[in-house]
C-alpha cells in the first residue's frame, strides 16, 4: 500500500532527510539488489536522537493503523492461532546501542537511487567507498504485507551521499631512521587524549520479524489483485530538524501502482 501525505488538498511523497550516519561493512549485493547497513551513530548526537524518535513515532502510528484495519490487511485474523509480525525499521545491534538500519539501493526501469560522493560527483554501486559517513534522502514509500501476516514499512532511498572519514596514514620508520634527531615542539600534557568506552550499554531494540524480498514488494504493488481499500493516517510530530515546514498530519495510502496515481493529486 503506497503512502502519501496530504498538504492543502494535494497528495505528496512522504520524503525526509536523515542526519549524517555511519556506513557499516562493505556493500552486499544478493538476489538482484544491493543492500547497505548504517549505524545510528552520527557527528551530531542530538540530531541522531531526534531521528530515532521520529522513526519510532512512525512505526507506532503504522501499528495503530494496522490494528484498526486488521480485517482488511491480514489473513485469518479471527483464528485463535493467528499471528501478526511487524518488522521494525531499527534493527537491534550488540555493537551500537541505538541500533542499525538496512536499506536497499534500487535500480530498475521505474526508479533508481542516486549515489554521490560529497554531495556532488555521481558514482555507481561498485564505487561506494568503505569507511564513510553518509546522508540520505529517504521516502516512506509503502506498507508491505505478505501472506504470512508479516508487515512493515518500506523506506526507499532517493539520494545517498557518501563522505570519506578522516584516516591517519601513519607508518613505522626503519630502525636506521630512528637514530635521526628530530625537533620536537614543547607540549603540555593532556590527560584527555584517551577516552573510556562504556561497554555496559545494551541494545534497546528487539527485532521480531521475517525478511521480505524487494521483488516480493514490487510484485505485490504491481499485481492484478483486488486493491485494498485502506488509508494510513499518520499523526507524526513534524516540528523537527527533518522538515522545513509543517503539513497536515494525515497521510494518504494508495493501493494501486504509483503509475496510476491521479496527476492532479501526486507529484509522480
Amino acid at each position: 500500500m503506497l503512502i502519501k501525505y496530504n498538504e492543502k488538498g494535494r497528495l505528496k511523497n512522504f520524503v525526509f532527510q536523515t542526519p549524517t550516519l555511519l556506513k557499516l561493512n562493505t556493500v552486499q549485493t544478493t538476489k538482484g539488489y544491493t543492500e547497505i547497513e548504517l549505524a545510528l551513530v552520527g557527528k551530531e548526537k542530538n540530531k541522531v536522537d531526534k531521528f530515532v524518535k521520529f522513526l519510532n513515532q512512525l512505526e507506532q502510528q503504522i501499528k495503530i493503523d494496522a490494528q484498526f484495519n486488521a480485517a482488511e490487511w491480514f489473513n485469518n485474523v479471527n483464528d485463535d492461532d493467528a499471528v501478526i509480525n511487524f518488522q521494525k525499521i531499527i534493527r537491534d545491534s550488540t555493537t551500537y546501542s541505538k541500533g542499525t538500519l538496512k536499506l536497499k539501493i534500487i535500480a530498475n526501469n521505474d526508479f533508481e537511487t542516486v549515489l554521490q560522493i560529497n554531495n556532488s560527483k555521481r558514482i555507481s554501486v561498485g564505487s561506494i567507498p568503505d569507511d564513510t559517513w553518509c546522508k540520505l534522502i529517504l521516502e516512506c514509500y509503502a506498507v508491505w504485507i505478505n501472506s504470512a501476516n508479516n508487515f512493515g514499512i518500506f523506506l526507499r532511498p532517493v539520494l545517498i551521499s557518501f563522505t570519506p572519514r578522516d584516516v591517519y596514514n601513519y607508518k613505522f620508520v626503519d630502525d636506521s631512521e630512528e637514530e635521526n634527531e628530530f625537533d620536537i615542539p614543547d607540549t603540555d600534557v593532556n590527560t584527555n587524549i584517551f577516552m573510556n568506552i562504556d561497554k555496559t550499554i545494551k541494545p534497546k531494540y528487539n527485532e521480531e520479524t521475517s525478511q521480505l524480498e524487494l521483488n516480493e514488494l514490487i510484485n505485490h504493488l504491481e499485481s492484478d489483485q483486488k486493491p485494498i481499500d485502506s488509508t494510513i493516517h499518520l499523526d507524526i510530530d513534524l516540528t523537527n530538524d527533518y522538515f522545513s515546514k509543517s503539513s497536515d498530519s494525515s497521510s494518504e495510502t494508495e493501493t494501486e501502482n504509483s503509475d496510476n496515481i491521479d496527476a492532479e493529486t501526486s507529484d509522480n
